[in-house]
């Protein structure tokens, strides 16, 4: 408990410092006392104060809540993935569920089906999951080589789409790279909802999740019906996919680093995982957004270059450790 206690603290704190930084830095730099008067302020100084308040409070602010919040919620995904699958390397990005919530988006876009793109990812989401988990039946190798099948299939609808509309192109491009420049209050409101209830709903089936790690015929013995257990985890790790892509594009390897980090620091136990999990996502996409920026400035990096450079090696390491179960 001391030890889960102490990086939940220091988390805590390095989630605090980048919050200040990312707030502070961009093509404009913001002096930190200008971010202070901002959030606790009324901000009635000078014009260039009046238009740092206004950046601050509509663009930087709203920007870091949705990459603290997005994190989260990749990071939850990630987490119900493999501990559904019984699989490390399991994330919603390497296992296709990403693509194909962006898929039914192109396709939504580009046949002005009027579905919603939130709604259209989560159909698309929802169907890459059924696929996943119908083919794999238990098995941790077929999983991976579905998930990678799926993944190269969507992703080169993914690419049709943005090549028979191509008027917007360079927008959508950006967009299945990952981006957090769109963000704004509503969809951090939107990003809150779902992340604080899926947090508690699995803090609650916290036990499940345990469960679930070890062999059905555990499952069966201590009352649990594995198979509709699965089905409603699944199901709610695919609508964080699909709200984190309608919202931000696709971000990949977020939900693969978090729940295992947090596995390295507080064992496997799904109680201390959780929130462990959800701070380290949000500290890897914070950092993330913030490297982004800084990188190329003034201009951005689309933020799924820098997850993906800090996330490849990992995946990397853990198909050479041949871990395919915990």
């Amino acid at each position: 408990m001391k030890k889960t206690a102490l990086c939940t603290t220091l988390l805590l704190v390095l989630l605090f410092v980048l919050t200040i930084v990312g707030v502070c830095i961009g093509s404009v730099g913001i002096p930190l006392s200008t971010v202070v008067e901002a959030v606790f302020g009324t901000g009635n100084g000078s014009n260039a104060s009046q238009s740092s308040v206004f950046i601050i409070r509509n663009i930087r602010l709203p920007r870091v809540v949705c990459a603290v919040l997005a994190g989260s919620a990749l990071a939850l995904g990630g987490l119900v993935f493999q501990s559904v699958f019984r699989n490390p390397m399991a994330d919603s990005y390497i296992l296709g569920v990403s693509s194909g919530a962006s898929c039914l988006i192109g396709f939504n876009m580009l046949l002005a089906i009027g579905l919603g793109n939130t709604f259209a990812a989560l159909v698309g989401s929802l169907c890459t999951t059924a696929l996943l988990f119908s083919t794999a039946k238990g098995d941790h190798n077929r999983l991976l080589l579905s998930g990678i099948a799926v993944n190269f299939l969507l992703s080169a609808l993914t690419t049709l789409t943005i090549y028979l509309g191509r008027r917007q192109l360079d927008t959508v491009i950006y967009w299945t790279m990952g981006s957090l420049s769109g963000s704004s209050w509503p969809k951090a409101v939107v990003l809150s909802a779902v992340v604080l209830v899926s947090s508690i709903v699995l803090t609650a089936r916290a036990s499940v999740l345990d469960i679930l790690l070890l062999d059905d015929s555990t499952a069966i013995s201590s009352g649990l019906d594995a198979g509709v257990a699965r089905m409603l985890l699944l199901a709610m790790a695919s609508a964080l996919t699909a709200v984190v892509v309608s919202f931000c594009g696709i971000i990949g390897f977020v939900g693969l680093m978090s729940p295992h980090f947090a596995r390295l620091i507080v064992g496997a136990k799904h109680r201390s995982l959780i929130p462990t999990s959800m701070l380290l996502g949000a500290v890897i996409l914070l950092l993330s957004d913030i490297l982004a920026r800084c990188i190329v400035a003034p201009s951005e990096l689309p933020i799924g270059i820098i997850t993906s450079i800090l996330g490849a090696p990992v995946f990397l390491v853990l198909l050479r450790r041949r871990r395919n179960g915990f």
